[in-house]
């Protein structure tokens, strides 16, 4: 059984107070200390005073800006998201139209195209295509390409994707002018594949994504400025002489199946210290994302019960920013501290579920206003929690002991392992000694396969 889930925020706004002081909270949801049994992980007020703040507004460019550092869009953050197919000023091909969605549809001869596959500082990939060349034989020099739809060679992004009713939404011209509109002119039992095309810009909505078989889709390279963001956060009224909770206060619920998102951000405005901020909950089986973006600062991703697949992807935040007891494979992400944390994961699988939180290479960075070896791989929300980083680089951040506990949990019953991490936060020879080092053979059983089962995601070709 799962213990209760929603969080007490009564101590994490004591201790942010306190910290504001100066003080500390010897006891409850200081920054070592963890929730007491019926508490939601991540009480944590660690970083909260003199950690790097945010202003938790959403810009007028679409993107949410750090203060005092440079914004979150298309910097080190979040990688660069250049536009699909501009790659090198439309990207020039080989005598023929290029497969990837990028490039111009006639160029040098033996130039290859580069689609806008261009790489973030963050080291995130962007959502353009590779520009797989098509054509044969040289012809004459062509003018800039326009820009594609972008996708991997071979694979196009959902902007790419034909034959299937296509919803649009945007500030004009579209069908709708807010995402949730358009979800509610769908039926809850939807059972035709739709397309909900989402233009870019701010959409400041609490939504409720309750249509199978969907796929929401921003256009291809503009995830930073494609933006679902709310502010409600655990400690917002709900209207009864109560508050909401984490669950209550995510600014995103979705809790359909079969759902896939692609090129967007989700987003909570809640700023620093305003306690755990959800900025996507997420319970629907077989959900995956493709170059989406989660940013939020405690508890930005909550993923529960179900099995998802996130694909190169960004998630920022400053404790337990990736949470809960869905089975969750991670695949080439980029998971960034933005502040000071006790941990960036915090599992709660139940014990007979074999795999928790996965992450398959991608990198853990931080900002370099935290503190090195100051932040946990992961601790036990649940007794059982399981998390695995397989082949993955590890910032300076990340602790030499690598795993702590969570409140009356003991590493004794977590489920923690690692293979053949990299970086400076790889630290293999001091870490917590229930925690695991797989064998060749032991990761072997790490594959999509084995921890998703029957379910292909898509977005995993």
């Amino acid at each position: 059984m799962h213990p209760p889930l929603e969080r007490t925020a009564s101590l994490a706004t004591i201790a942010f107070s306190l910290a504001l002081l100066g003080l500390s909270l010897a006891t409850g949801c200081g920054s070592d200390t963890a929730k007491s049994i019926g508490n939601e992980a991540g009480a944590s007020s660690n970083g909260v005073a003199g950690s790097l703040g945010r202003a938790g507004s959403v810009s007028n460019a679409g993107s949410l800006n750090s203060a005092g550092t440079a914004s979150i869009a298309g910097n080190g953050n979040g990688g660069t998201d250049s536009a699909a197919g501009s790659g090198t000023g439309g990207a020039v091909v080989i005598g023929g139209a290029s497969n990837g969605g990028g490039g111009g549809t006639s160029g040098v001869g033996g130039t290859s195209g580069n689609g806008g596959a261009s790489a973030g500082a963050a080291g995130k990939a962007s959502t353009g295509g590779s520009g797989a060349s098509a054509g044969g034989s040289a012809g004459s020099t062509g003018s800039a390409g326009a820009t594609g739809s972008g996708g991997d060679a071979g694979h196009p992004d959902c902007n790419g994707v034909t034959g299937q009713p296509v919803v649009t939404v945007g500030p004009s011209g579209a069908s709708f002018n807010t995402v949730q509109a358009a979800l509610n002119s769908l039926s809850k039992t939807n059972t035709t594949p739709t397309q909900i095309r989402i233009a870019p810009g701010t959409y400041r909505e609490k939504l409720s994504i309750q249509v199978p078989n969907i796929t929401l889709c921003g256009q291809a390279g503009k995830a930073s400025s494609t933006i679902l963001t709310y502010n409600d956060n655990a400690n917002t009224s709900n209207g009864n002489g109560g508050t909401l909770g984490t669950t209550g206060g995510a600014s995103s619920n979705l809790s359909s199946n079969d759902v896939s998102v692609e090129n967007i951000t989700f987003a909570n405005s809640t700023p620093l210290g305003g306690s755990q901020a959800v900025a996507l909950l997420v319970t629907g089986n077989q959900v995956q994302f493709r170059n989406c973006r989660f940013l939020s600062f405690q508890d930005t991703l909550y993923v529960r019960k179900a099995k998802q697949y996130f694909k190169d992807c960004y998630v920022e935040g400053t404790v337990d920013f990736i949470f809960g007891d869905a089975t969750a494979v991670f695949d080439n992400c980029t998971v960034k501290n933005v502040g000071g944390g006790t941990a960036a994961t915090a599992p709660n699988t139940d014990q007979a579920v074999p795999y928790g939180l996965v992450f398959l290479g991608g990198q853990l960075t931080a900002d370099a206003s935290v503190k090195a070896g100051s932040v946990a791989l992961g601790r036990n929300w649940g007794a059982y929690g399981a998390a695995a980083f397989l082949r993955t680089t590890l910032g300076a951040h990340i602790s030499g002991v690598g795993w702590s506990p969570m409140g009356d949990n003991t590493l004794d019953t977590a489920r923690f392992a690692e293979y053949k991490t990299t970086g400076p936060g790889a630290a293999v020879g001091s870490r917590a000694s229930q925690s695991k080092q797989l064998s060749d053979q032991q990761s072997a059983n790490y594959t999509l396969a084995t921890i998703l089962g029957a379910w292909v995601p898509s977005f995993s070709k």
